[in-house]
Order: C-alpha cells, then sequence, then structure tokens
C-alpha cells in the first residue's frame, strides 16, 4: 500500500551541496550555556557569510509596495499629523542621531510616532512598534539580549512583558556610523534573528532593521540564507521608508501573521505547565508530547530540524519530524518509498518483513503548504540573471572570536577545538563566485515509531546501545542487498524503539548505481568514511609506473561511495561510543584514570575538520590503534571493544578487494555478505561483553559532575562533583 505524500518533486535532479567542512560550533555547548557572547560567536562563525542585494529587492519579498496614489495619501496623512514637514518632507521630530548629545534611547524615540503613524493607515494592522531596550523579553532558551525595538503581535501589546514568540521584527540602532557601530548592530541583530528562529517553532523566517545613524538596513532571516539590502537613508529617503513600514504592516493584515514569516500550520498550546504544539501534515493534526531532537534549528542556515514525540487525534503515539530539505532534493517520504519498493522487489518475503523491522516506519510525509503554494524560502533576485547587483560578504568578525577550548553539548558532534581554529576553511566559501541564491523547501515527516537514538541510549545501557548499533547495521544490511546506501550512518541515525535499532534518517540515502545526484561528499562528518571525506580511493593497489614520453595521461575516475562506507560509519560510531565515554566505576575510583589524556585522543581521532590526517591515521594505523584501545581506554571498556582494531583491519582488506582492479571497483554479493557478516559478528561480542556497564561522557569529569555508578538510580546527592567513597 502506497504511503500518503506530495508528489515527487521536478526540481530533485541537481547535485546537493557539500558537508560543511567544520562542524557547528552552535553545536557545542558554549552556545547553550545563556552566554550571550559566546553565543553569538558561535553563530557568527558557522554563518560566515550574507548576501547583500538592493533595497526594493528584498522589500518587495514583504509584499506589495503601496501605488504611488496611496503613497501620496500616506504622506498627506502623515503631514496632517505634523509627523512630516509640509515642504520638501522632513520628519519633523527625528533630528540626525550624530547630531545629538542625548542618549540612543532618547535619539531615536521618534521613531515610534513615526512608525505608529504609517502602521495606523495600514487597515487590519497586526503589529505595533514598541521600544523598551533596558527589558529582557522573555525567553525558552535563557536569552538575555535586548533588541532597541521591535514590532510585536498587536495582541500582545499590553503584555506586562514581552516574550521572543510575540516580536516579529527585532529593531538595533547606533547614533554612530562608523566600522564599530555598524558590526555591533550587525552581530546584534544577526542574534536576535538567531534567537527567533531557534526559539520558536511557529517561525518559518523573520525580518530585521538596523539603523546607524540615518543609515537604515532590511534583514531577512530563511533556513535558505541571511539576507540584508544596501542602506538607504531614512532622512532623505522618505518613500522607500514609508513603503517599508506600509509593507511590514500589510504583511501582518492576516490573523496568522504568515507574512511576517509566523506558520499558520502550527500552533502554539499549553498543555498544563508546559507549551507545545499542534502540526497540521495534510488532513491530520499531531500534537507533541515532548522534544526529541531539536538542536538542528540551533544553525541559522541548514534544515532547521526538530523532531517531536507526537499524538495524533485518536491519541496514538507518533514521532514527527519538521525541516527545511535543499530545494533540489527528493523528500525523505519519497525515497524511503522507494527503498521499500527496492526491498519488496529484491528481497525474499521473510528478509522484506525483517528490512521493514530495521527500518524506522514512516507513516505519512507532505511538503507544507501555505495558500494552496509550496512553503519555500524565497529567492530576492528571482529573475534576474547575477549582474554584480547582489553579492555574498563575508561577516565581519572583528576582535571578537575567542580562543578558549569549546566543549560539545549534546554528544553528536564531538569537541571542535577552538572556535577560530577552522575558520578560514569555512569562509572559504565567500571567496567563490556563486551566481545562484540556496533556497530550500518545508517539509514534514509523520513517523510510527518514536524511539531514543544512540547517542542518548549510550548513557542508559551500553549493551542495549550496542544491541541497537547491530539492528542498524541489519538495517544497513538489507539496505545494501536491495541495492541502496545510506550515507549518512551516524549516533543520531539509529534508534531503539521496543529492544530492537532501527535505521532511520534516509535523506541521503541513493540507489547505488544512481546518476541522480553526483557524490559529493555527505554524510555527518566525525562517522564519515575517509575515503569519503578526501573524496577519492585510498586503498587501491600500486598503479603500474608510468612510462617516458607516454602523453596519454588517463583520467582518473570519479569517486563514489559505496556500501563498504556505510560499514565503515557503523565503525566509527563504534568508536566514538568508548573514546567520547568511559564507564562510571573507572570515573569514580581512586585509580589514576587520565581523563585528558583521553580526550586528547578523541580529538585526534574526532577532531572536527575535513581532511585532518589524525582521524585517517587513526583508522588506517591498525597496530597504533590496538595500541591506543589498551592505553588509553579503562580496562573495562577495552575488554568490550577489544576488536576494534580488528574491525578496522576487516574493513581494510575489503577495501583492498574491492579497489585491486582501480578504477574498476568491484563489490560483488560475496564481499557484502562477508563484510556485513564479520561486523555483525565484532558488534555481537561487544554487545555480550558489555554486561552492566554504564558510561559517562568524558566532558561531564572535566565539569567535575559525578557520573551516576551501575545499579544506581537515586538523584544525584549535593556533593556533586566529588569523587564517590570507595569501600
Amino acid at each position: 500500500m502506497a504511503t500518503p505524500h506530495t508528489p515527487p518533486s521536478q526540481k530533485s535532479q541537481l547535485p546537493p551541496p557539500d558537508t560543511a567542512p567544520i562542524a557547528r560550533h552552535t553545536s557545542q555547548s558554549d552556545h547553550r550555556t545563556g552566554d550571550l557572547k559566546l553565543g553569538r560567536e558561535a553563530v557568527l562563525a558557522d554563518l560566515g557569510r550574507y548576501l547583500q542585494v538592493p533595497f526594493f529587492s528584498l522589500a518587495n519579498c514583504i509584499g506589495p509596495m503601496p501605488s504611488p496614489q496611496r503613497l501620496q495619501d500616506m504622506r498627506d496623512d502623515l503631514i496632517q499629523r505634523e509627523i512630516l514637514t509640509d515642504n520638501d518632507p522632513k520628519w519633523k521630530a527625528f533630528i540626525r542621531p550624530a547630531n545629538l548629545k542625548r542618549s540612543e534611547e532618547k535619539t531615536f524615540e521618534p521613531l515610534k510616532e513615526i512608525i505608529s503613524g504609517i502602521l495606523n493607515q495600514v487597515p487590519d494592522c497586526g503589529v505595533s512598534y514598541e521600544s523598551n531596550p533596558n527589558e529582557t523579553p522573555i525567553s525558552e532558551r535563557h536569552n538575555t539580549s535586548r533588541p532597541d525595538g521591535y514590532l510585536v503581535r498587536a495582541n500582545d501589546r499590553t503584555a506586562p512583558r514581552m516574550h521572543w514568540f510575540d516580536i516579529g521584527v527585532p529593531f538595533e540602532f547606533k547614533k554612530e556610523r562608523d566600522a564599530r557601530a555598524v558590526q555591533d548592530n550587525e552581530h546584534k541583530i544577526i542574534w536576535s534573528l538567531h534567537n527567533i528562529m531557534r526559539e520558536d517553532p511557529c517561525r518559518r523566517f523573520a525580518f530585521g532593521i538596523t539603523i546607524e545613524d540615518t543609515q537604515l538596513r532590511l534583514w531577512l532571516s530563511n533556513r535558505g540564507f541571511l539576507a540584508v539590502t544596501e542602506p538607504i537613508d531614512c532622512f532623505e529617503d522618505i518613500d522607500p521608508v514609508i513603503s517599508l513600514f506600509h509593507a511590514l504592516g500589510s504583511a501582518s493584515a492576516s490573523t496568522s501573521l504568515k507574512g511576517l514569516g509566523w506558520d499558520p500550520t502550527v500552533e502554539r498550546i499549553r498543555v498544563g505547565e508546559k507549551t507545545q504544539y499542534k502540526f497540521t501534515v495534510g488532513d491530520e493534526v499531531f500534537t507533541t508530547t515532548r522534544e526529541l531532537a531539536t538542536y538542528g534549528a540551533d544553525s541559522m542556515v541548514g534544515r532547521g530540524t526538530r523532531v517531536y514525540a507526537a499524538t495524533d487525534a485518536k491519541g496514538e503515539t507518533v514521532a514527527i519530524k519538521d525541516s527545511w530539505r535543499e530545494i533540489d532534493r527528493q523528500s525523505e517520504g519519497e525515497i524511503v518509498e522507494k527503498i521499500l519498493a527496492s526491498c519488496e522487489k529484491k528481497l525474499g518475503a521473510e528478509d522484506f518483513a525483517d528490512a521493514k523491522r530495521h527500518f524506522v516506519g514512516v507513516r505519512l510525509w507532505k511538503d507544507v503548504t501555505i495558500d494552496d503554494a509550496s512553503d519555500e524560502t524565497v529567492n530576492p533576485v528571482a529573475g534576474d540573471k547575477y549582474d554584480g547587483t547582489w553579492k555574498w560578504k563575508p561577516i565581519d568578525f572583528g576582535p571578537i572570536l575567542s580562543e578558549r577550548l569549546h566543549l560539545s553539548a549534546t554528544g553528536d558532534v564531538p569537541d571542535s577545538g577552538k572556535l577560530s581554529a577552522f575558520l578560514p576553511a569555512q569562509l572559504g566559501i565567500v571567496g567563490r563566485r556563486e551566481t545562484r541564491i540556496p533556497q530550500r523547501v518545508h517539509a514534514r515527516i509523520v513517523f510510527h515509531d518514536v524511539g531514543i537514538t544512540v547517542k542518548d541510549l549510550v548513557l542508559i545501557s551500553l549493551a542495549d546501545t550496542l544491541s541497537c548499533l547491530s539492528g542498524g547495521l541489519k538495517g544497513l544490511y538489507y539496505l545494501h542487498k536491495a541495492g541502496w546506501i545510506h550515507r549518512d550512518f551516524s549516533v543520531g541515525n539509529v534508534n531503539w524503539v521496543g529492544g530492537i535499532g532501527k535505521l532511520g534518517d534516509f535523506e541521503y540515502a541513493k540507489e547505488i548505481n544512481s546518476n541522480i545526484s553526483h557524490d559529493v561528499r555527505t554524510g555527518t562528518m566525525h562517522f564519515m568514511a575517509i575515503e569519503v571525506e578526501h573524496q577519492r580511493y585510498l586503498f587501491r593497489t600500486l598503479a603500474p609506473p608510468p612510462t617516458y614520453g607516454d602523453t596519454d595521461v588517463p583520467s582518473p575516475p570519479p569517486f563514489r561511495m559505496n556500501l563498504l562506507h556505510d560499514i565503515e560509519s557503523v565503525w566509527w560510531t563504534y568508536a566514538w561510543i568508548f573514546f567520547y565515554h568511559t564507564d562510571t566505576i573507572t570515573a569514580n575510583s581512586n585509580d589514576s584514570f587520565d581523563v585528558d589524556a583521553h580526550l586528547r585522543q578523541h580529538q585526534l581521532a574526532f577532531p572536527g575538520a575535513i581532511g585532518q590526517p589524525t582521524r585517517r591515521d587513526f583508522f588506517t594505523d591498525i597496530t597504533e590503534l590496538r595500541h591506543t584501545c589498551k592505553s588509553i581506554l579503562s580496562d573495562r571498556c577495552f575488554k568490550v571493544c577489544d576488536n576494534l582494531a580488528l574491525f578496522a583491519y576487516t574493513l581494510q582488506a575489503s577495501y583492498l578487494k574491492a579497489e585491486a582492479e582501480h578504477p574498476l571497483i568491484v563489490l560483488d554479493d560475496s564481499l557484502r555478505e562477508d563484510m556485513h557478516a564479520k561486523a555483525a559478528e565484532y558488534l555481537d561480542y561487544a554487545q555480550k561483553e558489555a554486561g552492566d556497564i554504564k558510561l559517562c561522557r568524558l566532558f561531564n569529569l572535566l565539569k567535575q559532575k559525578r557520573p551516576r555508578e551501575e545499579g544506581e538510580t537515586s538523584p544525584t546527592p549535593d556533593n556533586a562533583g566529588k569523587r564517590i567513597r570507595q569501600g
């Protein structure tokens, strides 16, 4: 039976984008501490650039500008209200900020009368302008920033204290127009837009405004890019200012405020003391019960993935994923449907049934539609040929970047060292001359299965974690046997559901022989096969020597991902379990456990950047790997994973066999069956050895958080951070 879905996209034949060259800094713990400076650093480092466009290119994305007659009528009204002067119109009470010696708050106070005078002329306007830079809006994420002003939903204008949920358009002001003032305004407005997008599942995009002296710029944040306009002079360009605020007011006229980025297909509700959400998917409504994974929304640009446990109208439990995929990619639901069709065709009935047990089950998938149109990020220069009027500009970091060590927050992304360590590699994207605006489409998928991922399960039970990993490998086996590869096996993509490990997150899966997309670097960086990381075959035998005078130099064949790369990602996940954690008995013992040495080795294996030689060496040098496991890991952990080096050796032997006839890559059924059987054997052995061992994260030891002992269920006592007295 076919799964309900949105019709296949006609835009899914183009190659997907490359993997980012460094780990996202918004995945690090500093971003979640509530430290405003560190949070801004992380967001700016991840973003790296913004798109600068002509003023009206972006302003027109808000909605229609007023007609010439309407503009004249609005000017006349502002003159009658003595907000504008009669002849050679100027703002009557708003004096050039740079000429004033009074406070910034007092200097920009007249804006309230100007903006309100414009908004009052918009029928059914849904926002009002407020300015209270001394009060911190309520935040679900401990955000302590204070915008200088904001357009707020009009029905909340009497609220005793503003909430970030109700801010439609944030403002930042500076009296000066020098480089420092411009940079400070940029950093602050970017943070405000970031906070709106990460904090509120009801927001699809958000506008912002900065003013330095008389220079006004309009900003737009969506999941495709951050854009800003070339500045206009808000003292000289009276008509553009009136047109801008008229458009913002008109965009708020619908009850859903969809024109300002609110999502009419999501409703926020209160259930007891908790905030929950109702997501509409097609004709069904699902009410969330708890967050499963929302850290994907922390990055300003990207999929913005949020996953919730939810219930349908009948109370059945499901998982719902809300995300923004690249507009030229197939939807995950479409991919899963094709995978199941391949499995049904190529597997026997028994294997097909078992395959479905080891895949996260999809119930429903739809692209989000608003007013019968697909919800896509806008293109502010749509239809225009690249003529230099828009360009990518690097964000000016100035002196803000910290040299302190940043720690991983979730375990999903290991520590990437100092924030600025790999920044030049990331900002290389700005140097390219790009003539294409990134666009994304809003999608939702509902799963039958609600489970816990490996990255969270590892802190509950090592034995169950390894059993879950084995289940994920089993799912890979059936995927490979059906002629597909996953391309993104990681600790966040294998789920423990009812005692079974299930493979999920099929966004990047493709048929092994498919040419739908080029094999650019794809996957979660820390679990990526090293050949995929380097985009070339590394285990081929020595080629015949070149001959003198031979001018016929054949080009190497293009690199293509294969099933061995998926299995290597399983190996990296296996390694991560033991190099990112230690057992709680060792952590709490009086014996000398060198957590710093363990962390250093972890950072060598998971360096947080593409192409680091230490990561390649960690996998390829079998003798050194064996020594490292023995010398770094606790005795209890080493006993469980003492086959880690053997697993790596077996993978390398399989690579050598597959690449022996390079440029021909041979991946026959016997190689697939043998490699999968051995990988399953290694994980089964580890699972049996795990017993009742419990693990704790190494970074928790650095923070002096006391890990819980095996069998302990009571809350952490008041002496947390101290070693447990033995005996």
